[in-house]
């Protein structure tokens, strides 16, 4: 609803224009009347107005004068519409010269409020739908720069272009809220997921109003991450004059009555400014692999750290040395217990993010070299640079013990295959799959699965047999049989890209360049010639 604000001198028109029309009806709502300015002036300091029907000729404050106050005094961008007689022109053309939106002259007539009114509607639609998509666009841009300052990447430009937007206090909190999809009977796609992100985030900058710029969605360089930030900050809880546990308790209570899905609250350690806020998230990310095993409440706080012995770097080596031994033997069961072992011990330590990064650092560097003792000709950075992006750098992102897990099987049957698997079998399977297939959409990932074998180990194995990448070798391929063609058929060069696996017919010419140094017009002229 439109709010709108009558003023005028006399009573009778005031009533008159309440009762002339069903304002309801065109999407109008009449909240508050004045007899002249300076009542309108109170008005719009305890109301939310959008619209002013105003009189020119009135007592102590006349409505130009308050239009020329407005304009000059509120920040609150309020639209007028005057009122005038015959008499009043000369009045109506200067509030016209004040950018008002619309006169109407006295005697008021029906269909001409009406259609002043439905004007004015449709104008702010318009103006509305704009105000939205620019705030969107902002909120956008604030996002981005907050998520440089929050993983550790401030400078002088995002933090001064993020306090424009927020004027945050001296006690700050990061807080990870985790949506739960883990006790779900059926998988969720990575579509729902994202939309459950989007809905929550919505959600929770509808709760949090006008300091929504306190939400954030956490964005990183790993698509699975589907957690929602929050910056709790001193003032939001004072504004419900409540202290810090019960706002966050107040917003978890709120927000669960209107979600799908469950959701855990991770909460960082205190800073005392936005600088230092990647600190507070680094520490909401430790109480994330903390509470991996502390579900009790949904509820963790970095604080209940303090206290607690350091988890040393000795200690992290007996679990890392423990693990690499049970991925080497492949012991799926004990690889899935000493994980747990580790994680459970999380909890009687005092957890440093650093400490951990070094401890995987340290079993990723050991089962490279383990690898290459298997097999000293395979290109193990090759490998590991699909297992680290997908895996091991998530670990310490998302705080989950899962996704070790899923590495560590992962990698065990990877060395396994290194032992076992003898490679020239499958290639010649890969060979024929090329020859007869060349034409469709093949891919590592896909022959991987269809012959049980590690997609990163069937890119290393077949580099090493034919000197050349999958992907280069395939459109070697094809480009030669598309050589054939051209020498062979008239068809249009496009008919021959699609017959040998390329859509783009662009890229099938530039590819063809690169391996022939000829278009492949100019390769079907020099057989024509001869």
């Amino acid at each position: 609803m439109i709010k709108v604000l009558i003023v005028d001198d006399e009573p009778f028109i005031r009533q008159g224009l309440k009762i002339l029309i069903n304002w309801e009806q065109y999407g109008y709502e009449i909240v508050g009347e004045a007899s002249n300015g300076l009542e309108a002036i109170k008005e719009l300091e305890t109301k939310e107005i959008d619209l002013i029907i105003a009189d020119i000729k009135m007592p102590e404050m006349n409505g130009l004068e308050l239009i020329e106050y407005v304009r000059g005094n509120m920040l609150k961008e309020v639209k007028f519409i005057v009122l005038s007689g015959y008499y009043e022109f000369e009045y109506a053309k200067k509030a016209i010269k004040c950018n008002v939106t619309d006169y109407i002259l006295k005697p008021i007539q029906k269909d001409e409020l009406i259609k002043v009114l439905c004007t004015f509607k449709d104008e702010y639609i318009k103006r509305e739908e704009l105000y939205a998509a620019q705030k969107i666009k902002d909120k956008v841009v604030y996002d981005g720069y907050l998520n440089e300052v929050i993983h550790g990447k401030s400078n002088n430009f995002n933090l001064e272009y993020i306090k424009n937007y927020n004027n945050f206090s001296d006690e700050l909190r990061y807080i990870i809220v985790e949506i739960n999809y883990h006790n779900e009977c059926e998988s969720i796609s990575e579509d729902e997921k994202r939309k459950e992100q989007q809905i929550f985030y919505s959600n929770m900058a509808l709760w949090l109003g006008d300091n929504y710029y306190n939400s954030v969605i956490n964005i990183n360089q790993y698509t699975e991450s589907y957690d929602i930030g929050f910056i709790y900050d001193k003032r939001l809880a004072k504004e419900k004059r409540m202290n810090e546990k019960e706002y966050i308790l107040d917003f978890k209570m709120s927000m669960r009555q209107i979600q799908k899905y469950d959701f855990f609250i991770y909460v960082g350690q205190k800073v005392n400014c936005i600088e230092d806020i990647a600190i507070s998230y680094k520490s909401a990310t430790i109480a994330k692999l903390v509470s991996d095993f502390s579900f009790d409440n949904n509820i963790t706080y970095y604080d209940e750290n303090y206290g607690k012995k350091e988890f040393s770097c000795d200690k992290g080596k007996q679990y890392m040395d423990c693990l690499i031994h049970k991925i080497e033997d492949n012991n799926k069961e004990e690889i899935i217990n000493c994980i747990d072992e580790m994680c459970n011990s999380f909890k009687e330590y005092k957890i440093n993010l650093d400490m951990i990064k070094i401890n995987i650092d340290y079993l990723l560097c050991n089962l490279l070299n383990i690898a290459k003792e298997l097999d000293s000709e395979a290109n193990q950075e090759e490998a590991m640079q699909y297992i680290r992006f997908v895996s091991l750098e998530q670990i310490i992102r998302a705080g989950r013990a899962n996704q070790l897990k899923s590495f560590s099987l992962e990698f065990a049957e990877y060395l396994s295959q290194l032992r076992q698997n003898s490679f020239q079998g499958v290639l010649n399977q890969i060979d024929k799959e090329i020859s007869e297939h060349y034409m469709e959409n093949l891919s590592l990932k896909y022959l991987s699965e269809k012959y049980y074998i590690n997609s990163a180990y069937l890119g290393q194995i077949f580099k090493k047999q034919y000197n050349v990448s999958f992907k280069d070798y395939l459109n070697e391929y094809r480009i030669e049989k598309a050589s054939e063609l051209l020498k062979r058929s008239d068809e249009k060069i496009y008919k021959i890209a699609e017959k040998v696996g390329y859509n783009n017919t662009d890229y099938f010419i530039n590819k063809f360049v690169q391996l022939k140094e000829k278009t492949p017009l100019q390769y079907r002229k020099q057989f024509c010639c001869k």
